[in-house]
């Protein structure tokens, strides 16, 4: 009792580590910063609930009308050019100066002077070069400046070279001086003088583009934003967008930051607290078991770690996430309250990171109810598949039913959301093949494993039908025993009847040694009480050896240490004292090394076991013979202590010995007594 109170003691203390290692990964693998999430379409309506502005906040515009109006401020811009008018003026001296050298004495004067006007005509209006006049190309506006003072000119006042030589030759000058000049070079004295200046016009235009709001007007606190079921067009669109924006803002300051933490830390220990005081209180079985804490807990700190990430890094919708394989992996293995008050504490945890919180609880609340209570007891694969069916029109009946309370058409609403009900049930389906990972890396036993174990075709089983049938038909009838006082009492038949199968394989080295495979010679006559008791005791061990061999679960290894607890091979231990008178037999010699049952399951085994085995010597199978066996048998069990340490009570031990009496007398088909009658035969005649 010391040691299971210190067990007890050691394992809570690994309670109290695994429920606060998983509340720090549970908060760790949550996105750094809260991020509103709706998933819409414009022209749809909006399926979440009423949204309400918590703040005021300005609306922004969308790219594309930023963009035209961008655009537009682009188009209309007028670059800048610098005037150089030093370019003007030196031209005009240096052609005033070459009239004077030579070319007075080839023109008229007049000719010069038309020349000349010209000529001062194209640098007032301005000239430019060839490659500035690509930049120019469509504007009908540019300015240009001297010193401080900058102008709009019109583009189509200004010449290029080519069109300034034109212009200032097509003066009207005398015939002959025209072929005159164009034997001087007259283009020499065309230059540009205007010259675009990108600093500026770059810097201008930036100035002008950021003077284009970002903005197209204002939502103040506590305005409704957009109501559940209404029509999302493109100005809610953009009222909604505007307001993510700034609460995604405000989530990354370190205030936000702050509160967001430590909110999530309180209500993930708050959560996990009630799983913690759930088993303090009505599971202290599952604490005795380090493999199912393991297993709770590393199951569901798993899968809310998973749907952190998933929400953190993937853009698909979470009801991808199979969420109720969760559901179904803890109730194959623990039992329906413990699988749904674990399930519950990963579906409140994660609905802090998850969009649409509300509709999230109630889909996946109803998905894993529906997985726990429709797989009672696993035993074929295809009640995963119904399980996975079952599961997929919970969410669509869910779904409908949320969508027809939030929409004014039903035709509303989104198809896609069934074709992703439908993909997580397929995932669902993984489940199955886990099991086998779980049953290895937990020591666990499903109903599936069981049911192949107790096929009688199984090798080892086989075996024992060849080699002991006696032992082989006597586990047969333990099997049917225990099974059936396991479900009396709402133990594990599955288990029990399992187990019942293999609780003597040890027998089959020795397997003359044991009544049931005697044929009318015993070989104990020629052995001494201890070679025998040897014997008969050392089927246990063997039968581990066995199991080991077999890679039998450790569930079924722990009926076949425990059938005959630590209990005497009284009949040798009778023979040696009678052998042996005025001395006491040590009982170590004739001890089974036990433990002692420590479950419902192993203590039914034991009883069945015993029962069974002496009920084959009873003269008559009467119902008085069978009820004062059973009850003689068990009495005895109780009385020696050896149900002290299993969670067994009086009440269900009285139940199991019913269920005894009652299968026994069917087995050996007893009847009642009928009383003789000794008088004559008398018929009512007509």
């Amino acid at each position: 009792m010391n040691d299971k109170r210190r067990l007890i003691k050691s394992n809570r203390n690994l309670l109290i580590f695994l429920s606060v290692l998983s509340v720090l990964l549970t908060v760790y693998s949550m996105p750094a910063s809260h991020k509103e999430k709706y998933s819409y379409t414009v022209g749809k309506p909006w399926t979440y609930n009423v949204l309400i502005a918590p703040f005021s906040f300005s609306v922004e515009k969308s790219d594309r009308v930023w963009q035209a109006e961008a655009d537009s401020v682009r188009a209309s811009f007028a670059p800048y050019f610098s005037r150089n008018a030093a370019v003007g003026e030196n031209a005009l001296a240096q052609f005033d100066k070459f009239y004077a050298d030579s070319l007075s004495k080839v023109v008229w004067e007049d000719s010069y002077r038309a020349l000349r006007r010209r000529l001062e005509k194209v640098y007032r209006d301005g000239i430019i070069s060839a490659a500035d006049e690509e930049i120019l190309s469509g504007k009908e506006l540019f300015r240009t400046y001297e010193g401080n003072t900058s102008v709009f000119v019109q583009t189509a006042s200004i010449r290029n070279v080519r069109d300034a030589y034109r212009y200032v030759t097509d003066a009207e000058v005398y015939v002959y001086d025209r072929y005159m000049l164009l034997e001087h070079n007259l283009e020499d004295f065309i230059q540009p003088n205007l010259q675009y200046d990108a600093t500026l016009s770059e810097a201008d235009l930036a100035a002008q583009l950021n003077e284009i709001s970002h903005f197209r007007g204002m939502v103040v606190a506590d305005q409704k934003i957009i109501d559940q079921g209404e029509i999302v067009d493109e100005e809610k669109s953009l009222i909604i967008k505007s307001y993510l924006d700034i609460v995604n803002e405000k989530s990354q300051s370190k205030q936000f930051q702050l509160l967001t933490w430590t909110g999530r830390s309180v209500f993930v220990v708050l959560s996990f607290l009630v799983l913690f005081v759930y088993l303090c209180l009505y599971r202290m079985d599952d604490i005795e078991s380090r493999s199912i804490l393991y297993f709770l807990f590393g199951s569901i700190t798993l899968f809310t770690v998973g749907v952190g990430f998933y929400c953190q890094y993937s853009n698909w919708s979470i009801l991808l996430f199979p969420c109720s394989m969760l559901a179904i992996m803890l109730r194959i293995f623990l039992d329906s309250r413990t699988a749904f008050t674990g399930y519950m504490v990963f579906i409140l945890c994660t609905s802090l990171i998850v969009s649409m919180p509300y509709e999230y609880v109630l889909l996946q609340l109803m998905a894993g109810l529906t997985g726990i209570y429709t797989l009672k007891e696993l035993s074929q694969r295809s009640q995963i598949l119904r399980t996975c069916l079952l599961i997929f029109v919970s969410y669509s009946l869910v779904w409908i039913a949320l969508q027809m309370t939030q929409l004014e058409d039903i035709r509303a609403i989104d198809p896609w959301m069934f074709l992703f009900f439908a993909l997580n049930c397929v995932v669902i389906l993984l489940v199955y093949p886990l099991l086998f990972v779980i049953e290895k890396l937990f020591g666990f036993t499903s109903n599936v494993t069981l049911i192949e174990l107790s096929n009688i075709n199984n090798p080892l089983l086989r075996e024992l039908a060849e080699k002991a049938p006696g032992t082989f038909q006597h586990s047969m009838q333990v099997s049917t025993l225990a099974a059936e006082a396991a479900t009396r009492i709402k133990a594990n038949p599955a288990l029990v009847r399992t187990a019942a199968l293999y609780h003597d394989i040890g027998k089959m080295e020795s397997a003359p040694f044991f009544t049931e495979n005697q044929g009318g010679v015993n070989p104990h006559d020629k052995l001494t009480p201890q070679e025998s008791a040897h014997i008969i005791i050392g089927h246990v061990e063997k039968g581990l050896e066995l199991a080991d061999k077999y890679g039998l679960p450790q569930s079924i290894r722990g009926f076949i240490a425990s059938h005959h607890g630590k209990g005497v091979a009284r009949y040798f231990y009778i023979k040696y004292a009678q052998a042996h008178p005025g001395q006491e037999p040590d009982e170590k010699d004739f001890s089974y090394p036990g433990p002692n049952p420590y479950s419902k399951e192993t203590a039914i085994l034991m009883m069945a076991d015993a029962v069974e085995a002496a009920s084959r010597s009873l003269k008559e199978h009467t119902e008085e013979s069978i009820g004062e066996l059973v009850d003689k048998i068990i009495d005895t069990q109780v009385e020696e202590g050896y149900f002290k340490d299993c969670p067994i009570n009086s009440l269900e031990i009285k139940r199991v010995k019913e269920t005894f009496k009652e299968k026994l007398r069917t087995m050996y088909h007893t009847r009642i007594s009928y009383p003789e009658f000794t008088g004559g035969l008398h018929r009512k005649t007509e």
